[in-house]
């Protein structure tokens, strides 16, 4: 399952949620005298229930009416012969009556609904002349010893853990490095043959140059620096709400990491001993549900400081490459060699990119030469016909 997937079975979760409880809010204001408040949450609730719709839709959950009944009818099953039962006998054992009685309620209601879709489905079978199709599973569940602690602490595999991490961090931090040396490249190569264009004084170029350059870097840097603190303290906002949940509301975020482990492919009541078994170290639940719920990951958030100077030295170190031949020499000359260096130097980089994303160095670097060396040929011609 991607994240994608993952992220619409949440928000499927969500609404369908919401729905219940403005449900249950409406009927509530209802209940003491206020109507106007309870209109509200019923469209609410109305809302909710298209938009779950939408997520079910895409999430292909919709099949024919056979492939409906034969799902409904084998988890109505489950919940009747299995899950309330265990749901009672736990009540009882917690002292919680108002539960047990909660759950015989809905027992009987279960035992009901089976019945109908099982006569149901037994009457479209033979209306149709065809079987229902088997219910579609998840892909089987890792095996269970490969779960467990004493697998997870078999040191090649815990150094394999940590490597793996720092390998992504580093990617993180290479896409700053690449991103910064492409940019001060195709300034620099942009502004020094603007500039000769329009004159042929090589100081003037160079000093143009320079300050470009310089310009660049600690713009780049700080806008590197800015929106990296910021996605850095969105993260925190949503770990920080998370934690929340983990504190206020253990019993819904429980359930969450159940139905986590269920669309993963795990049977019910593995899901629910291995969520409880994280939910023991409350570090481990927040870090689980992070990173499963939000896609995020609490070790590897960004770090403005290193990202900034990533990108403004990099920035600074391909700028500087494009205006060398300034310092020794001026005109078409000059230019000539500060493109040759711009297109070199896009090559590799490009090259570069290209092994790290895996794809073919050679294309990789002739796509990004292409886009610098268009961008500098125009800015130099634009630089001719510049009036002085």
């Amino acid at each position: 399952m991607d994240r994608t997937q993952r992220n619409l079975w949440s928000a499927f979760l969500g609404e369908a949620k919401a729905n219940r409880l403005y449900m249950a809010y409406a009927l509530k204001a209802m209940e003491e005298g206020h109507p106007e408040v309870a209109q509200v949450f019923m469209e609410a609730a109305g809302a909710e229930t298209i938009h779950a719709l939408s997520h079910l839709r895409v999430l292909g959950e919709v099949r024919s009416t056979l492939e409906n009944l034969r799902a409904v009818t084998e988890g109505e099953a489950y919940e009747f012969e299995t899950m309330y039962p265990r749901f009672i006998r736990e009540a009882e054992a917690d002292g919680r009556p108002d539960a047990a009685e909660s759950f015989r309620l809905a027992l009987e209601g279960e035992k009901e609904h089976l019945r109908r879709f099982q006569a149901a489905l037994a009457h479209l079978e033979r209306k149709t002349g065809q079987k229902a199709p088997p219910v579609p599973r998840p892909a089987p569940a890792p095996p269970e010893e490969a779960l467990t602690p004493e697998a997870a602490a078999v040191p090649q595999a815990a150094r394999e853990v940590v490597t793996e991490k720092q390998r992504i961090a580093r990617l993180a931090r290479i896409r700053e490095v690449i991103f910064g040396m492409q940019d001060g490249l195709v300034t620099a190569a942009t502004v020094g043959p603007a500039v000769a264009g329009a004159t042929a004084t090589g100081s003037t170029v160079l000093v143009a140059g320079l300050a470009a350059v310089l310009g660049g870097t600690l713009s780049m840097s700080a806008g590197s620096f800015l929106g990296s603190r910021a996605e850095r303290q969105v993260q925190e906002a949503e770990l920080a709400r998370e934690r929340w949940e983990i504190e206020q509301r253990p019993e819904e975020e429980l359930a969450e990491l159940i139905e986590i482990y269920r669309l993963e492919g795990f049977a019910y009541e593995q899901a629910r001993e291995m969520a409880e078994r994280v939910a023991a170290d409350k570090d481990l639940w927040l870090k689980t549900m992070a990173e499963k719920e939000l896609g995020l990951s609490p070790e590897t958030l960004p770090e403005p400081s290193k990202d900034a100077l990533a990108m403004g030295a990099s920035y600074l170190g391909g700028g500087i490459l494009p205006l060398i031949p300034y310092f020794f020499a001026a005109g078409p000359a000059a230019v000539a060699a500060s493109i040759g260096i711009a297109v070199a130097a896009l090559f590799a980089i490009g090259a570069a990119k290209g092994r790290l994303v895996r794809r073919n160095p050679l294309v990789s670097g002739a796509e990004v030469t292409a886009v610098g060396g268009l961008v500098a040929v125009a800015a130099y011609f634009l630089g001719r016909i510049a009036p002085v």
